[in-house]
């Protein structure tokens, strides 16, 4: 800093400069590992907490809130619970799922950010309904759905091809005990060998 008309006025003065972050990047759904709902769900469990991630860097901190999508009809299924800590809880609307009947659910779920001005993502979990055992741990589910994966065939595809083999196999064994033996006359004169001579005219 000096003065233009007497240059021997100087003097060194420090200036910090200090680059603010600007909230450009909407948040996301953290999603580690996949969504598993079991079969014996009731209304109420909590399915699964979810988080969210976002690259923008907050003087205070991040925050999240979490909302299922809107615009759509409820969910009869799952409800989403905001638990005010940055985390949200999928929670089960109804008793029981059923591979048989449904094997995969959708769920949009919105994430705000807590920048000015506040941006929003939306993203949309797979939920997949698998057996456990009673202390909630999972079977063999994914092993189940590489088999089917691998065979080309949907569960439904293989109880179909089952029911019809059991059908032809019930229908064989009817056919087998209608069966009469035919010729077993002649086939027991055969085996006793040639008539006396006295049969035979000469």
């Amino acid at each position: 800093m000096f003065c233009p008309d007497n240059p021997s006025l100087l003097n060194h003065v420090p200036v910090t400069v200090q680059v603010l972050d600007v909230n450009d990047n909407p948040p996301e759904i953290k999603t580690d590992e996949e969504v598993v709902v079991c079969e014996s769900s009731r209304p109420g469990q909590v399915i699964q907490t979810i988080a969210a991630v976002d690259k923008d860097d907050f003087a205070n901190g991040q925050r999240f809130s979490f909302s299922l999508l809107s615009g759509i009809p409820v969910n009869p299924n799952f409800t989403l619970k905001d638990n005010e800590d940055n985390t949200a809880s999928i929670i089960a609307r109804r008793r029981r799922f059923s591979r048989l009947v449904q094997e995969l659910y959708e769920l949009p779920i919105v994430v705000w950010d807590g920048g000015e001005p506040a941006l929003s993502g939306t993203s949309t979990l797979t939920l997949q309904v698998c057996p456990c055992q009673w202390n909630g741990r999972v079977q063999t589910c994914q092993d189940e759905r590489g088999l089917l994966s691998s065979a080309g065939l949907s569960t439904g595809a293989l109880i179909a091809i089952l029911l019809c083999i059991v059908i032809l196999l019930g229908r064989c064994c009817l056919g087998l005990g209608n069966i009469k033996p035919k010729g077993m006359e002649e086939v027991m004169g055969q085996l006793a060998g040639p008539p006396p001579l006295a049969d035979y005219w000469w």
